[in-house]
């Protein structure tokens, strides 16, 4: 039978663990899409203002990790920052080698993977940023201070939100 996170369980003593009631499910849940949007309403603000874009699809994926799977490790700030630095830089590598082709596309996913994976700043859509980075045609400095930029604002806004909820913990660590 399912048993949710929000009903009382049984422990070894035989007492009974106080669990949230289902009605904060709601709440917590409501909290966390407000999140979603605030976070990406800033973001997507600041995209349009300054026409710069590509950061939105895999922000918005990064949005849904800070907010509802915030514990997860790949949501802390080092991984989501260093993450999306780290794929942004493998997009900048490739450009100085390859111009865009079927390819290369490819390769600055597994470069991005690599660069994250010897940083330990894992972060799944930071993907997403190395394609959109890649194919973008951006200069460094406005590529590489976009992606700071918004991964600090959206670190930001989840540290803030996540707040509202008394038994959230975020971020787990910082660095």
């Amino acid at each position: 039978m399912y048993q949710s996170r929000f009903e009382s369980r049984q422990v070894a003593s035989g007492s009974v663990a106080p669990q949230p009631a289902a009605a904060s499910m709601w709440l917590e849940n409501m909290v966390s899409l407000l999140g979603i949007g605030l976070g990406m309403g800033v973001i997507c603000f600041t995209s349009f203002h300054f026409h710069i874009l590509f950061l939105i699809p895999s922000l918005a994926s990064s949005a849904i990790m800070l907010f509802v799977s915030y514990q997860n490790v790949f949501a802390q700030p080092r991984n989501v920052v260093g993450g999306h630095i780290m794929s942004a830089l493998a997009a900048l590598l490739m450009l100085v080698i390859w111009e865009p082709a079927w390819w290369s596309i490819a390769l600055v996913v597994v470069l991005a993977g690599l660069l994250m994976i010897v940083t330990n700043t894992i972060h799944p859509p930071g993907g997403g940023t190395a394609i959109a980075a890649y194919l973008g045609g951006y200069s460094p400095g406005v590529l590489l201070g976009t992606v700071v930029a918004d991964t600090i604002i959206i670190v930001l806004v989840a540290w803030a939100v996540n707040k509202l909820i008394a038994h959230r913990q975020y971020p787990r660590f910082w660095v």
